[in-house]
């Protein structure tokens, strides 16, 4: 049976139909567009008009649908959906991102951030909650929505950094998760006398460690850590299996470890050798309480 989007489209927008045939046609050459500008996207027609439907503006459908910047539509649409291929097409128009940063003066280390952050917050819905796309209304190009919400974002997050800068004790969220994940294993006494003697050196050397962190992976564990973003949602936002998004984690994870234990040694001024034991303990402690404190946050 072939789909008929006209009804649904007038009980959604509250336009007239006018003409019958001149709304089928318009409706038809909207999705051609769709498909012509994003070969590589599955859309369903259905979802497309669900979507479409509350945007239209004009004197009737027909009207409307000619007026709408369909590409741009679609591809918002189609993401709205979860659909993997939308997500994957998305990522050519993040490259707003990178203009809104210059823009802005950001720096590269931040324009990456806010390119993941952006990316998470438009694309996954999260409980009940749609995903940040809807947002978009068809009123102009896509682009230019996207670069406008990437400067406000860029705007708060070196706002955010000029405020946080002069407060060395003040432990961001990822830090604070963090610790609270390492040392959330009480009643070990090789862990709490880690704890008491060496905790503003951890603190430290943990703080150094998130700093040595590529954008890419501290952005992860702060997707994870402090958003408590899943594996499967993760994906899901980059247009790739669950299991490439677990790779990538596990990466950055490794990567905090790894940076940690050697801030940790220079700290303590020790040959690794020396306080090899007390590593171990903390990459145990990191690997077996940060994945309890995921899965429990």
């Amino acid at each position: 049976m072939t789909f008929d989007p006209v009804p649904q489209l007038v009980a959604a927008s509250g336009l007239p139909a006018g003409s019958p045939d001149a709304a089928v046609a318009a409706w038809t050459g909207f999705v051609v567009t769709a498909r012509t500008s994003w070969p590589g996207v599955v859309f369903d027609e259905a979802a497309l008009a669900l979507f479409v439907g509350p945007r239209l503006a004009g004197d009737d459908v027909a009207a409307a649908l000619a007026a709408a910047p369909a590409a741009d539509l679609a591809l918002a649409a189609a993401c709205a959906a979860q659909e993997p291929t939308a997500h994957a097409a998305f990522d050519s128009v993040l490259t707003e991102v990178d203009a809104a940063g210059h823009t802005t003066g950001a720096t590269k280390d931040l324009v990456a951030e806010v390119k993941q952050l952006l990316r998470i917050q438009l694309l996954v819905k999260k409980g009940d909650q749609p995903a940040g796309i809807t947002s978009y209304r068809g009123k102009g190009p896509l682009r230019g929505w996207l670069r406008i919400t990437a400067t406000r974002e860029l705007i708060r997050h070196k706002k955010k950094q000029a405020r946080d800068m002069p407060k060395d004790a003040d432990a961001s969220a990822l830090e604070r998760s963090l610790e609270k994940a390492i040392g959330s294993g009480g009643g070990d006494p090789l862990l709490e006398q880690l704890k008491s003697e060496y905790r503003s050196e951890f603190a430290a050397a943990l703080r150094d460690a998130i700093a040595d962190l590529t954008a890419e992976d501290r952005t992860l564990l702060q997707q994870q850590i402090v958003d408590g973003l899943s594996i499967d949602e993760l994906g899901a936002a980059y247009g790739v299996h669950r299991a490439t998004a677990a790779r990538w984690y596990n990466r950055a994870r490794a990567a905090l470890v790894s940076a940690t234990h050697r801030r940790l040694a220079e700290r303590l001024a020790l040959p690794v050798d020396q306080i090899e034991s007390v590593i171990r303990l903390v990459q145990s402690r990191l690997d077996a309480s940060v994945i309890r404190y995921l899965r429990e946050s």
